[in-house]
């Protein structure tokens, strides 16, 4: 259960972002190793304090940097992640987002499975294909691994492919399937 986050809360939040945005900049560029971990650690604590959200502080695509909020695939998440960023200042230096973008290429990564044992997961060769709102994956490098560990691979790869958004709103289902055939695409 979501708490209900209040107008001011946010406010406070940007105004404490207005006010630290020069030295979050200056940190992010040159900062030591000590102060990009205590701006970790403000981050955590002001954004963490909205609810079970991550967040990134990225090289903007558009400007010098961005600031994201994940709402980790959680619909009531979207929705306060979306109210948080319709009130961020104008910047010229940073944009803002409220969900994770769709990725244009999805970078290999390890995962570890309920054993503790790393798997290396490279998405290249797989092939997708929507059926309304179930997203059917054919996934023939993924590794054998538990239920449920590959479960959460299959919704990261959706996330990064399709944008998070689009997977919360969207895909409320995802399976995977031995057999492709011409009506399966690529990433």
């Amino acid at each position: 259960m979501n708490k209900r986050i209040k107008d001011s809360e946010i406010a406070d939040f940007w105004d404490w972002f207005e006010a630290n945005e020069e030295t979050f900049r200056a940190i992010l560029y040159r900062g030591t190793e000590e102060e990009q971990k205590q701006l970790k650690n403000d981050f955590d604590e002001k954004v963490l304090s909205f609810g079970h959200f991550t967040w990134e502080l990225n090289a903007g695509k558009k400007k010098s940097y961005e600031f994201l909020i994940s709402p980790n695939r959680e619909f009531e998440l979207l929705q306060i992640s979306k109210k948080i960023m319709a009130t961020a200042p104008e910047s010229e230096d940073w944009e803002f987002g409220y969900a994770k973008q769709k990725v244009k290429y999805i970078e290999p990564f390890k995962i570890y499975d309920e054993s503790l044992d790393p798997h290396l997961i490279n998405s290249s060769s797989w092939l997708f294909r929507s059926q309304g709102s179930s997203l059917e994956i054919h996934a023939p490098s993924l590794p054998k691994m538990d239920s449920e560990t590959e479960e959460h691979v299959l919704d990261l790869v959706a996330t990064a492919a399709f944008g998070e958004e689009y997977r919360i709103l969207t895909i409320t289902e995802i399976k995977r399937v031995k057999q492709a055939d011409e009506s399966f695409s690529g990433f």
